[in-house]
C-alpha cells in the first residue's frame, strides 16, 4: 500500500487566471470545479494526470449554479453541469461519458428538511446553488402526491425554520444539517427516487462547450481522462483518499470514507437509463420542454 502522499490533497485550485497564457500564445482549457466535498475524488490527481497528457487547465470553483451559469456564456470550458442544466443546454454542450456524479439510492448531500411529517407540507425554501435537486424535489412532490409552493432560500437556517415548513439544501451544507439533527424530519432525494423509480440518479455530468470540442477535441478528451485517472487512482486508495479530504474539509476521514463510497462518478449504460427517465418526468411536468438524446459518440483514445 503506498503512503499518504499516494493521495496528497492537491485538489485545491489555483487563483482564477493563474494559468493565462502571455499574449499570442494559447490560453489553457478552463475547467470548473464543484466546491463541495463530493468533487474531492475527481480532481484530488487532475493536475498531475492531465501534466501527463501533455495539457494545463485553469481550475475555476463556483457552485454547480455559478458553473452551469459560467458554462452557457462561455466563461469556462468543460465542467460539471447540473443534469438538467445539460439538457436544457444540449444544443450547445456535448458529454464527455466518462464521468457522471450519481448514486444508487442514499446520497446524503442533496436533502428535504422538514419541521412536519412530508404530507403536510406546504411550503419549501429552496436551495438557489442547484438546478438538478430542485426538478427532482418537484418531480418527487407530483409522485408523493403533494403541491406545496416554492420560493428561493434567503438568509440564514433561523429565517427559513421560521417561514418555511421545508428546506432543500444540497452539498456540505445539507451533510452538516443532517449530522446536525436539526430538523426532524429528513429526506434524501437519491434514495427517494430508487424507491419512485428503481434507478439510479444522475445529479451532474460531465460537459464541454461544442465549439470548443469541435476546436481542441485531444485536449477536452484529455481533460476527461484526467478527470477519470483521478477518480480511480482514488477508488483504489479509499482511505488515504478519504483522509486527504478531510484534511481540507470539516468532515471526519471515517465520514467520508462511507461517503464516497455512496457516490458514483461514473456514467455507464444503467445510469444513462436513469438520467433518461429523470428527463422524461422532468418534461411531463414542465421543466423541460426536449428531453436530449443520452448516445454516446464514440471515444478516441487520448495520449501517445
Amino acid at each position: 500500500m503506498p503512503g499518504a502522499s499516494s493521495v496528497a490533497p492537491t485538489a485545491a485550485s489555483p487563483t482564477p487566471g493563474s494559468s493565462r497564457p502571455a499574449p499570442g500564445a494559447r490560453r489553457v482549457a478552463r475547467v470548473g470545479r464543484i466546491e463541495f466535498v463530493n468533487c474531492f475524488p475527481l480532481y484530488c490527481h487532475f493536475e498531475e494526470e492531465l501534466a501527463g497528457l501533455g495539457y494545463r487547465a485553469e481550475i475555476i470553483e463556483g457552485t454547480p449554479a455559478e458553473l452551469n451559469s459560467l458554462l452557457a456564456r462561455g466563461e469556462i470550458d468543460i465542467a460539471l453541469p447540473s443534469s438538467i442544466e445539460f439538457a436544457r443546454h444540449a444544443d450547445r454542450w456535448a458529454l464527455l461519458p466518462g464521468i457522471s456524479i450519481s448514486s444508487f439510492g442514499a446520497v446524503d448531500s442533496i436533502q428535504l428538511f422538514t419541521q412536519i411529517p412530508r404530507a403536510q407540507l406546504e411550503s419549501i425554501a429552496l436551495t438557489e446553488k442547484s438546478a438538478t435537486s430542485v426538478c427532482l424535489l418537484k418531480v418527487l412532490c407530483g409522485e408523493w402526491g403533494l403541491a406545496p409552493s416554492y420560493a428561493p432560500r434567503q438568509g440564514p437556517l433561523a429565517q427559513a425554520l421560521a417561514n418555511f415548513g421545508g428546506l432543500l439544501l444540497i452539498g456540505d451544507e445539507a451533510l452538516h444539517i443532517l449530522r446536525a439533527g436539526v430538523y426532524p424530519h429528513s429526506y434524501d432525494l437519491g434514495e427517494e427516487w430508487r424507491l419512485v423509480t428503481g434507478l439510479p440518479m444522475v445529479y451532474a455530468v460531465c460537459a464541454v462547450r461544442r465549439e470548443f470540442l469541435d476546436e481542441r477535441r485531444d485536449e477536452a478528451r484529455a481533460v476527461e481522462a484526467a478527470l477519470v485517472a483521478s477518480r480511480d487512482r482514488c477508488a483504489r486508495h479509499p482511505l488515504e483518499t478519504a483522509a486527504a479530504a478531510a484534511q481540507l474539509y470539516d468532515f471526519s476521514a471515517a465520514y467520508l470514507d462511507h461517503y464516497f463510497d455512496q457516490l458514483k462518478y461514473g456514467f455507464p449504460a444503467g445510469y444513462r437509463c436513469g438520467l433518461a427517465e429523470f428527463y422524461r418526468r422532468a418534461q411531463a411536468i414542465g421543466e423541460l420542454e426536449q428531453a436530449p438524446s443520452l448516445e454516446l459518440e464514440a471515444e478516441p483514445k487520448v495520449g501517445p
